[in-house]
């Protein structure tokens, strides 16, 4: 997948102001030519619960052997349905996934015995958002090195569960470029109409 101007401007949120629509422009061009120099993070919005935001201390259970774990995680959950102002009949689970660091995932890669060279050019594609299954979070906000989430390992959790959390295990919350690219990568990954089946016809 390619991530640049012409894949994501026509798809710029209406609900935003002229000034605004210019600025997200101007950092997807920056992103196109600069790469991970532009800001993913921005320092507004403390204390609200955020689709795309990074937590700690989120649990998972383990498959294999139903252990807990705590972990760190972006919410992919939409704000709505997050917000715990809002009286539901059945209180609703909130989806995330883990994060890892990126040289953790280097590591795996090496260990399984690739050359450095290819784990090389995987980690820039990465990098540079071009794997559907893998959103890449540079350093900043309380992360303190490149992270990777994988959005083929999805948990929940209750919703009220983050309202027990402290606000300091808080870890980051995307800008307005970062929720944009987040939102645009879920989308390809999850969502592609031209899947190449066609579901009425037999093959």
């Amino acid at each position: 997948m390619e991530i640049s101007v012409h894949s994501l401007r026509d798809h710029i949120p209406y609900y935003l102001t002229q000034d605004q629509r210019e600025g997200l422009k101007r950092a997807l061009e920056d992103f196109s030519q600069k790469g991970e120099s532009v800001s993913y993070y921005t320092a507004h919005h403390q204390g609200e619960l955020l689709q795309g935001d990074g937590w700690d201390a989120l649990e998972i259970i383990q498959f294999k052997d139903t252990r807990r774990i705590s972990t760190k995680g972006i919410l992919l959950s939409n704000t709505c349905d997050m917000d715990l102002g809002n009286k539901r009949e059945r209180p609703p689970n909130i989806v995330f996934a883990p994060i890892i660091s990126l040289s953790r995932y280097r590591k795996l890669l090496a260990s399984r015995g690739l050359p450095t060279d290819v784990i090389s050019s995987k980690i820039e594609s990465i990098k540079r958002q071009e794997v559907t299954s893998i959103f890449y979070l540079p350093q900043g906000g309380e992360l303190f090195g490149d992270y990777i989430a994988y959005f083929d390992d999805l948990h929940t959790i209750p919703v009220d569960y983050l309202d027990c959390l402290d606000c300091e295990q808080n870890l980051f919350t995307l800008s307005q470029f970062g929720f944009y690219l987040f939102l645009f990568k879920i989308s390809v990954h999850f969502c592609r109409f031209h899947e190449n089946v066609a579901r009425d016809s037999a093959q």
